[in-house]
């Protein structure tokens, strides 16, 4: 196993913007198996880096998009499991912390990319899980019977259906427990865990998970910092649902001070931020948003809009002309999701 370990800038790079430290202190208490890492440290095994957030929360980088490890003496929480093909560094990496099962899987949506080594990570933990689990009192019923994989019902649709941009799980890889309504509250690991549907926003089934008492949210693909966010119409994406969870994001989160510091919020790509890097992201979203209203008001057709510059002085830090996901695309998702003429 490729392991070792770094205190270099690469571990600063990963993490948090100006004004905000590192990762905070190492878990006052380690849990039983587990491997605790000082605040400057990262695990780096087989290409994945593994770095400690704070409280029982960890992150998993270096994959299609980043999976957020909740560690705990009940065993293993995980917020994504990413792409096909990296299950097993994903595991090696969760191996890395602590020898406790994997209890939990939480996808954020039915991207494929977050989604598809649902399966082998339930196959290695104990496969089917027979009954189907209920919500009772706060918790989910039929706890020690493998891996419980939850998400929102419009994840669930997405990943059960077959086609361009689904995943077309089934058996032990799809969520065995499904919610519809605003909020489902889970407690694990001695701590609550709030799971907050985002209605229309990369997709129709987002989702963040806020670890209330380690004060740390996974913000799945609605905040990004390295590209402008995805946006599926087909699947009922849009960019005024984008904003709405990033007003909700800036809701949660409690700074330190002057906006800075506090909650630890974890984007799907890119460095952990807080507060003041959601309101930075939001605030050029509706930038973006107004000015593509009032051009297709005027009666700007797409390619007008798109021809305009009228995201250019973001695009040096989020834009990009090649790739799945262009600024043209973004832009055209935009154009689509206001009003005008």
């Amino acid at each position: 196993m490729n392991r070792r370990i770094t205190r270099t800038a690469r571990a600063a790079a990963l993490v948090l913007g100006a004004g905000l430290v590192l990762a905070g202190p190492a878990l006052a208490q380690t849990p039983v198996g587990a491997v605790s890492l000082d605040p400057e440290e990262t695990i780096t095994i087989n290409g994945m880096e593994v770095l400690h957030v704070r409280g029982n929360v960890y992150l998993i980088a270096g994959g299609s998009a980043h999976v957020v490890m909740q560690v705990g003496d009940e065993g293993v929480l995980l917020v994504d499991t990413g792409d096909s093909g990296e299950s097993e560094r994903i595991l090696a990496a969760v191996r890395a912390v602590t020898h406790r099962p994997v209890r939990y899987i939480i996808n954020s949506s039915g991207e494929p990319a977050h989604v598809l080594g649902n399966g082998p990570i339930v196959e290695t933990y104990g496969g089917a899980r027979g009954p189907r689990p209920q919500q009772v009192g706060g918790r989910v019923g039929n706890q020690n019977s493998g891996v419980i994989v939850i998400s929102h019902e419009g994840a669930y649709n997405r990943m059960s259906a077959s086609g361009a941009g689904s995943a077309g799980l089934s058996g032990d890889a799809l969520p065995a427990s499904t919610f519809f309504t605003a909020k489902k509250d889970i407690y694990s690991n001695d701590e609550a865990v709030q799971i907050i549907h985002v209605p229309s926003a990369y997709t129709e089934g987002d989702v963040l998970v806020f670890f209330r008492g380690s004060d740390v949210i996974a913000a799945g693909e609605i905040f990004n910092t390295t590209g402008y966010p995805l946006i599926d119409r087909e699947h009922g994406g849009s960019i005024n649902g984008v904003i709405d969870g990033l007003n909700m994001l800036i809701d949660l989160a409690v700074p330190e001070r002057n906006q800075m510091g506090g909650t630890r919020i974890v984007p799907s790509h890119g460095r952990i931020g807080n507060e003041s890097d959601v309101v930075e992201y939001r605030d050029m979203l509706t930038i973006i948003r107004d000015r593509v209203q009032e051009m297709k008001a005027k009666g700007m057709t797409l390619q007008q809009v798109q021809a305009s510059g009228v995201s250019l002085e973001y695009d040096v830090l989020y834009g990009s002309t090649t790739g799945p996901w262009t600024t043209a695309m973004f832009l055209e998702a935009v154009y689509a999701g206001v009003g005008g003429q």
